[in-house]
């Protein structure tokens, strides 16, 4: 799962992103013990299944990359797994790894997901195995990495395979990355998960040494674990507990900084010389989190306003099913990577500092500049008209659907817990979900809309091909009306009178549709700049572009 996820989104322990300190080490209170200090946190469910699932996260993501080793929390996570641990005479190699753990079912075998504040390790095996697990695998991979040199040079050189991928083989996912990177810059948000070109070849191993000794410590983790029987939880933690424990030091404070409002609206167009289709991502920084008691109206706006990979928002309603121009259209007000892949919220990726998105799926090159304006009036829409106590009805009615997919499976129930610990959310995301839900009143929605959604600062990711993308500038620049489909392409039919005159005959339930086109083909976006760039300079550097 990680490579995967860590494609989709995306130190020296010396120099950071900004000056703001966001993500610190716990602070520890006037009073409490050394000890306290120094503890991982554990949560637990109590699942009935013979499979015992292992959450173990990190709180250091790719916002503690220092500029110039972006990439380094990847690599990091990816050498525990892969870099062979144990003892240097008799080294468990990841060959031997996969060996160990195939008896005992796929997930056996660790993987990790990175995210920007957090790094997570996964690990499920039978009940009965666990003390064997524990001294064949966790304990050895966790305590005593080897980070053997050639292990890490082979994964430096997958990693810089990868960005060609990135750049060239799923447009959608650059365009996610892009936007999280383009929303947050200037912050410690501002890079991709997977790095940098320049940053993964600037990686040394002793930069993966001093990356996991300063954040890998029981004090900045979060262990997870699907029973709450202390004979299962007790090997567990003592392993934890025994991460690093000859390091000795203040850990570094990771310094991530806020994001900030644009002033007006922008955009970035990137000439990716053979997209087969237009991407479209639009964003703003949004003030609040999971934690905020606005969240929840703001979750109800949201689900009416574009649930992800669903057909009842207001979004996909209007674009795909309407009119037909492309897969599907989504809106956020939280950032997780892996969209495309993934039904349902990819738990596991906590954030600290939160923005608002909508997720246009690809459309023709040529209609990309008008889908653009039907995204921005929509959502002019929203804040101006909010929504009416049916619409709220129907939304939370949804939220409740989603709900049950939510928290179907222990691995999700267990995410959810280790993201609550993440916020110290108290009930739990999931917990307290149905009641939060059921409290929130259209008021309280349309407030949450006025107060934390805008349309004037916002910026704009457009992806289009070699062919269309000067029209596309200049389209932007001249903040030209511009129109869709023709009424051909709505497959409304068409005569031709004895003068010559070509007459449509168009049903009248197509013509609110047709109002509504002309008024999206002639909604200004009064884009305020606009850089052209090259899919190549994506990914390159410590910045967003880089020549």
């Amino acid at each position: 799962m990680k490579r995967l996820l860590s494609l989709l989104t995306v130190l020296g322990l010396t120099a950071c992103a900004t000056s703001t300190a966001v993500q610190t080490p716990d602070p520890v209170a006037p009073g409490a013990s050394a000890r306290a200090a120094t503890e991982p946190a554990l949560v637990t469910i109590d699942s009935p299944s013979p499979m015992i699932s292992i959450r173990l996260m990190v709180k250091a993501g790719s916002t503690a990359d220092p500029r110039g080793k972006e990439g380094l929390a990847n690599l990091v996570a990816d050498a525990l797994i892969d870099g062979g641990f144990g003892t240097a005479a008799n080294p468990t190699t990841k060959e031997e790894l996969a060996l160990i753990t195939q008896p005992w079912g796929e997930n056996a075998k660790p993987s990790n997901m990175v995210s920007a504040e957090t790094t997570t390790f996964y690990m499920t095996v039978p009940r009965e195995v666990l003390d064997t697990y524990i001294n064949q695998i966790m304990r050895p991979m966790f305590t005593t990495p080897l980070f053997l040199e050639e292990e890490i040079d082979r994964l430096k050189d997958e990693a810089k395979a990868n960005f060609s991928s990135a750049r060239f083989e799923n447009l959608e996912n650059l365009g996610l990355a892009v936007l999280d990177q383009y929303v947050n810059e200037g912050t410690g948000y501002d890079h991709a998960v997977f790095g940098s070109e320049r940053g993964i070849n600037s990686i040394t191993r002793a930069d993966v040494v001093r990356f996991y000794e300063a954040f890998y410590r029981p004090g900045n983790m979060i262990v997870g674990i699907s029973s709450d029987d202390p004979s299962i939880t007790a090997p567990v933690m003592s392993v934890v507990d025994s991460i690093n424990q000859g390091v000795s030091g203040p850990m570094p404070s990771i310094n991530i900084g806020e994001p900030r409002m644009p002033n007006g609206r922008h955009a970035l167009v990137i000439e990716e010389p053979n997209a087969p289709a237009a991407g479209i991502h639009i964003g703003f920084p949004l003030d609040i989190t999971r934690e905020d008691a606005d969240f929840w109206p703001l979750y109800v706006a949201q689900t009416w306003f574009g649930t992800h990979r669903d057909s009842t928002g207001r979004l996909y309603q209007q674009i795909r099913q309407a009119r037909g121009y492309n897969y599907g259209n989504y809106a956020y007000i939280e950032h997780w990577s892996g969209k495309p892949f993934s039904l349902f919220q990819i738990f596991n990726q906590p954030r600290n500092e939160q923005y608002f998105s909508i997720w246009i799926r690809p459309v023709q090159h040529d209609y990309a500049y008008h889908i653009a304006k039907a995204a921005t009036y929509e959502l002019e829409r929203l804040i101006e008209q909010g929504l009416t106590d049916e619409e709220v009805a129907q939304a939370k009615k949804k939220a409740k659907v989603l709900y049950v997919n939510l928290a179907e499976t222990v691995d999700r129930l267990l995410g959810a817990r280790v993201d609550d610990e993440f916020y110290g959310m108290q009930p739990g995301f999931l917990e307290g979900y149905l009641n939060r839900l059921d409290r929130v009143t259209t008021a309280e929605v349309n407030r949450a809309i006025r107060t934390h959604l805008q349309s004037r600062n916002m910026k704009y990711v457009f992806i289009t091909d070699s062919a269309h993308v000067d029209e596309l500038v200049s389209q932007i620049e001249g903040n030209r009306e511009a129109y869709g489909k023709n009424l051909a392409g709505y497959q409304i039919e068409s005569r031709t009178l004895e003068d010559g005159t070509v007459v449509y005959e168009v049903p009248e339930s197509k013509l609110p549709m047709l109002r509504e086109d002309a008024l999206w083909a002639t909604t200004p976006l009064d884009i305020d700049t606009v850089r052209k760039v090259s899919v190549e300079s994506i990914f390159k550097g410590s910045q967003l572009v880089t020549p």
